[in-house]
């Protein structure tokens, strides 16, 4: 028995015939009938040998066959070969079109026939016999095709950018090639081709070189810190924010500062000690002695600096490092950069001058055997000072116990380890330097004034005649009647240096030398600028006597029923106070954990940080700074009182981590946490 299989392929019938006969492909025995490779239909078709089979068994192994199929199958051959035939004849009869060579060649149709066709791509123009086509168009052996595509040229891009600063210029670079494009070649022959472009080559733009980079940078008023290594480096490819020109940073200068050799006590630094370690002492004394020949304080160099330059030229000048002018007052001299005590003492620094003070020390209590206590110098006493006693040191004290009763004062530090009950402790005093530039500065400004005066009677009676000039009559004045004008001049400039005042260098020193010394009167126009100076010298006689106390620390442990007053600082480094009245002219600065202020009042100019404020109790505590000073305190109970300038605050609730402040708007704020 034969059974026939059809399919595209060989591999395709002979898969079928395994899969329904149910064997495999080695125990197939087949013959090819019929194989057809034609142009658009292919076909195989195979008989397959069976052995005799009965309709069960047949039926059991899947296999049907039908007898109609061999006839069927050899009708349907018929027919794939007259459509072959017709295919064939149809191929001759239409139009052929390709691509070779970038070339269209068309082969016109036959009669009957379909004409060749082409289909316009995009990105290109299409020109038939002279006119522009689109889409779809017929074309012909005889037809004139032109096929042009967009021209787009080559192209560079130069941007270069500088920052803020102008320190830094940087580069950007961009090249776009030209594309050329020619047809896609399509050989084998269609009746309709679709035209495709083919990128043949790139034209690249010319690459810029360095001398156009620097050229670019010079119009742009860049001139200085180009780098050419990096230009040249990547000049000729693309590149994004390539920094081609730096210009130098200025370098400051570095501050001068003064090593003190003498030991300082550590709670006292601590509070003026920056986050760089770096301490700007007012007024500090030693805690131990020194001795003859010991050096007590260095100054350390600092440096010039140097400026710097952006990449404009512009130069950037640097900020110059502070000078500090080394000054030795009473027991101790100035050698070269360093300070050496000549008498055995205790060093200390205030009013910008290193001194070395004598020591006067008590070693037992300060009572009726005794006697009261006054010194120059520095106080050491080893015991308690009594009831009704007196102590007054023309420098720092330093007493080991306790204080009763008593009076304590002294222009320098105030240290008392034990308790204070019921005593009044002064720390500060005035500073002489200061007062004399004071001085020096009023009789100043007193002298212009009747000079003023005088000035307005001589122009109002035409005393010296109409051709003299205000500045000539001033100049006259000085001369013969204020003669001690400019000897007032010259100690107020050398008042401004020993003070180290800035300000008076900067608005004094220029006035005084350009209006008031030797022949500088003359070149007053109108006497009434006296008055500009007058009003100058008020205001500096005022901010000066503002600044009169010294700012000296007072330490102590604990004080009751007590008035603490210092010119600097107050630090209460043990139980802290109760019911007393602690004035600094500085800050107040509780140092232990569980440092108390208890009752009475606190009052600082800048602020106070405390520990505890109050009692459970309510007892009522008053704490008071000026209107842009700070208050902390880590706990507070009801009945305290904060006070910013003119407004306060009564706490009604245990808080903590409280904070008091005035803000922007002149209100008080209290920051504070429910305890």
């Amino acid at each position: 028995m034969k059974t026939t299989f059809k399919g595209t392929t060989l591999e395709n019938c002979i898969g079928e015939a395994c899969k329904l006969l149910n064997i495999d492909e080695n125990e197939l025995d087949y013959e090819i009938v019929k194989e057809k490779n034609g142009l658009f239909i292919k076909k195989v078709v195979i008989e397959v040998k069976t052995p005799e089979l009965s309709d069960d068994e047949s039926f059991s192994k899947g296999i049907d066959i039908d007898e109609n199929y061999v006839e069927s199958e050899k009708k349907e051959d018929d027919e794939v070969v007259q459509d072959e035939q017709n295919s064939a004849k149809s191929s001759k009869e239409n139009g052929k079109v390709k691509i070779e060579n970038e070339n269209i060649i068309v082969t016109n149709n036959e009669e009957g026939g379909t004409p060749a066709t082409i289909i316009c791509g995009q990105d290109m123009k299409v020109f038939l016999d002279g006119n522009e086509v689109n889409g779809k168009v017929e074309v012909f052996e005889e037809s004139k095709i032109e096929v042009i595509f967009e021209k787009i040229p080559a192209t560079r891009h130069l941007d270069i950018s500088f920052n803020d600063s102008k320190m830094e210029a940087y580069m950007t670079i961009s090249y776009t090639p030209e594309n050329i494009y020619v047809l896609k070649d399509r050989s084998e022959e269609s009746n309709s081709i679709y035209l495709e472009k083919m990128l043949k080559a790139q034209k690249m733009p010319p690459k810029y070189t360095l001398e156009e980079v620097k050229q670019e940078l010079s119009k742009m008023g860049i001139v200085y810190g180009i780098m050419e290594e990096n230009i040249t480096k990547f000049v000729e490819k693309d590149c994004m924010n390539v920094i081609i020109a730096k210009g130098d940073m200025p370098v400051d200068g570095k501050d001068e500062y003064i090593e003190y050799k003498f030991p300082i006590d550590n709670s006292i630094k601590k509070l003026v000690e920056d986050e760089k370690g770096k301490v700007d002492f007012k007024s500090i004394g030693s805690i131990e002695s020194c001795k003859v020949g010991e050096i007590i304080a260095i100054k350390k160099e600092g440096s010039e600096g140097k400026d710097g330059k952006d990449i404009t030229g512009k130069v950037i000048k640097h900020k110059p490092g502070k000078k500090i002018q080394l000054r030795a007052a009473d027991g101790c001299t100035l050698r070269e950069n360093t300070i050496v005590a000549i008498i055995e003492g205790k060093p200390c620094f205030k009013n910008n001058s290193f001194y070395v003070y004598k020591v006067h020390e008590v070693r037992s209590d300060v009572d009726l055997k005794t006697g009261n206590i006054k010194f120059v110098g520095d106080v050491i006493i080893y015991g308690s000072v009594k009831e009704g006693m007196e102590v007054a040191s023309g420098n720092s004290i330093i007493i080991k116990k306790n204080v009763e009763r008593a009076s304590v004062q002294g222009k320098g530090d105030v240290t008392i380890d034990g308790n204070i009950i019921v005593s009044e402790i002064l720390g500060g005093g005035e500073d002489v330097g200061k007062l004399n530039y004071i001085d020096n500065l009023t009789n100043l400004k007193e002298s212009l004034q009747n000079l003023i005066k005088t000035t307005e009677e001589i122009k109002k009676y035409n005393l010296l005649g109409q051709e003299k000039k205000d500045g000539e009559i001033i100049k006259i004045l000085i001369e013969n009647k204020f003669k001690n004008l400019p000897k007032i001049c010259l100690k107020i400039i050398t008042g401004i240096t020993i003070n180290c005042d800035e300000d008076g260098e900067k608005n004094l020193i220029p006035i005084i030398k350009g209006k008031l010394i030797g022949l500088a009167p003359v070149n007053i126009r109108n006497y009434k600028e006296l008055e500009h100076m007058v009003l100058l010298l008020d205001e500096k006689i005022n901010i000066l006597k503002g600044e009169l106390s010294l700012p000296i620390n007072v330490k102590i442990n604990y004080c009751q029923d007590s008035k603490i007053n210092s010119s600097g600082d107050i630090i209460v480094g043990g139980k802290g106070e109760y019911v007393s009245s602690l004035c600094a002219n500085g800050g107040i600065y509780f140092t232990e954990t569980r440092g108390m202020a208890r009752g009475g009042e606190l009052k600082a100019k800048n602020e106070i940080k405390c520990k505890v404020v109050g009692s459970v109790g309510g007892v009522a505590t008053k704490l008071v700074v000026e209107e842009n000073g700070h208050i902390w305190a880590d706990i507070a109970y009801q009945n305290t009182i904060f006070v910013i300038g003119q407004k306060e605050f009564l706490l009604e609730i245990p808080s903590k981590d409280i904070h008091a402040y005035m803000d922007s708007k002149g209100e008080l704020v209290v920051d504070r946490l429910m305890l």
